[in-house]
């Protein structure tokens, strides 16, 4: 069949359940709105979506919405602009003129706010709104009012689009490319409904932009274009900064010993079905694993997101950190309700203590800016919502704030120690099969008892060099090479044994082993 004779894409019926986060943002505005709150802060690069959450609070109001521009000036939801209300003060004016309750979107306006009158306008503007139901609404991509307007403003949090609102998305994308490219849809509804699940993290302009460059580059709407949709969509938030999508296909079957650990997760993971849920069982929220460097805590974070079958997500704290005043902060908060909108996912972050050590020095080690994001943290882990598992590893506990280390912030503390003759025996035939290698021509327990003290990664490295001594001999590895370089290697447990020592010390009566 020719593009020209295929058959016209009819798009499915949309979920008709309503969104319950969609009707949580919508719910809070209009509380916001009721509670006479004069001034509304909304800091998005969505600026559309707040006019459309805006026009339904107001239609739900029943009062109208007025909109403005600097290119545009003031004018009433659909109707035409106000003369000479382009410029911001004059806005204000016609405001003041505007009787009656009403809702006033003032689009990009914090800018002018730092005029003299611009601000004290909007100061009595404020002032006289308080025993009436009108609200300004301020948004802008980054937000930050003079301190004469920040009192008198409240913020409203405008979370990513749910897969609820990325079905409308798609549904849209799916049409216009039928109508204008021709492109074959054969997605069903179940299919729209998966590829709408895997647009989620993106704003509603980077999904359709998103979609419809992999359907124009795939020709067609078929089942493998949900899988290109996810990936494109992994490349999109590498270039944010704020998450990385970790390619992940570990379990624990690739992690040596932690056997109380291993025991642990899985038991928890029944909590994640259905049937754990009716049981009454609890989601579980996160854990953090300390311990000795190179023994396995990274990968035992991301064999969790493998053995669940959950995306996995890397969050740099460090990265985090911006020089301009409350970017930070803002960062933090951007990349955590992204992972709530990726949920179900395990959010990884590795050596913790290097974005928050400074928080529990004093607010003077780096201006309060550690203790911000600790706060900011911290407000997450307590009030999160299920589906986001925190697997945060840390090789210096001494450095973290004792807020992280308080009962409920994690599920539990595990601490990993120096592996034992049998997990050495297990790391030994682990890595010599990843390098092709049958275990069984080895001497698993001679290595494991030379091998006393040593980390898992040492252990890894001295399988690397061993293999790099026997091709420069011209030899096939042998267990006697590997002897000989675990007899020259000073394992970190000799090198820093006071430091192991305080850290086991440390571990006894406050976390719980690991194997």
């Amino acid at each position: 069949m020719s593009n020209s004779a295929r058959p016209p894409f009819h798009p499915p019926t949309a979920p008709t359940a309503t969104s319950p986060r969609g009707s949580d943002k919508k719910d809070e505005l209009r509380l916001l709105i009721n509670s006479r709150h004069p001034l509304i802060t909304v800091e998005t690069a969505e600026e559309s979506r707040v006019e459309e959450l805006l026009g339904d609070v107001a239609a739900e109001l029943n009062v109208p919405l007025y909109v403005w521009s600097v290119t545009s000036g003031m004018a009433r939801k659909n109707g035409s602009p106000i003369y000479g209300s382009d410029a911001p003060e004059q806005a204000l004016a016609n405001i003041a003129l505007i009787r009656g309750d009403a809702l006033f979107f003032l689009k990009d306006f914090a800018r002018y706010c730092e005029n003299d009158r611009v601000c004290r306008c909007l100061r009595e503007l404020a002032d006289s709104f308080r025993e009436v139901r009108r609200s300004v609404i301020i948004s802008a991509a980054s937000l930050n009012l003079p301190a004469d307007l920040s009192d008198e403003a409240i913020a409203f949090r405008l979370s990513l689009p749910d897969a609820e609102e990325m079905f409308a998305v798609v549904n849209e994308v799916l049409l216009q490319t039928s109508t204008e490219s021709h492109t074959a849809v054969t997605l069903d509804l179940a299919g729209m409904k998966q590829l709408a699940r895997n647009l989620v993290g993106l704003t509603r302009d980077e999904a359709a932009r998103t979609l419809r460059m992999v359907l124009l580059a795939r020709g067609k709407a078929d089942a493998q274009l949900l899988d290109d949709a996810l990936e494109a969509k992994r490349k999109a938030l590498r270039q944010e900064g704020l998450l990385e999508y970790i390619p992940n296909r570990l379990d624990f079957s690739e992690v040596a010993g932690l056997s109380r650990m291993k025991d642990w997760l899985q038991k928890r993971r029944g909590a994640l079905t259905p049937e754990g849920r009716q049981f009454g069982l609890e989601a579980p929220k996160g854990i953090l694993i300390v311990g000795v460097q190179g023994c396995g805590k990274s990968l035992a974070a991301k064999a969790v997101a493998g053995e669940w079958g959950f995306d996995l997500a890397r969050l740099d704290v460090g990265a985090l950190y911006d020089k301009y005043v409350g970017e930070s902060e803002k960062h933090l908060r951007q990349a955590l309700d992204m992972a709530q909108q990726l949920a179900p996912i395990v959010l990884w972050i590795d050596e913790i203590e290097k974005g928050l050590a400074s928080a529990s020095v004093g607010s003077d080690a780096d201006a309060g800016l550690s203790q911000r994001i600790l706060a900011t943290f911290l407000t997450w882990l307590q009030d999160r919502e299920t589906g986001v598992f925190l697997a945060a590893t840390s090789n210096n506990i001494s450095t973290l704030p004792p807020e992280l280390l308080r009962k409920g912030r994690f599920d539990e503390i595990f601490f990993v120690d120096l592996p034992g003759a049998e997990a050495r025996a297990a790391l030994f035939a682990l890595h010599l099969k990843k390098r092709g290698r049958d275990a069984a021509e080895f001497d698993l327990q001679k290595l494991a008892t030379a091998s006393e003290g040593f980390s898992g990664a040492e252990i890894e490295q001295a399988i690397a060099s061993g293999l790099y001594t026997a091709f420069s001999r011209k030899q096939p590895l042998s267990t006697d090479i590997l002897l000989g370089e675990l007899r020259g290697t000073q394992p970190l447990s000799v090198t820093r044994a006071e430091d192991v020592a305080a850290l086991r010390v440390w571990a006894r009566d406050r976390a719980v082993s690991a194997d």
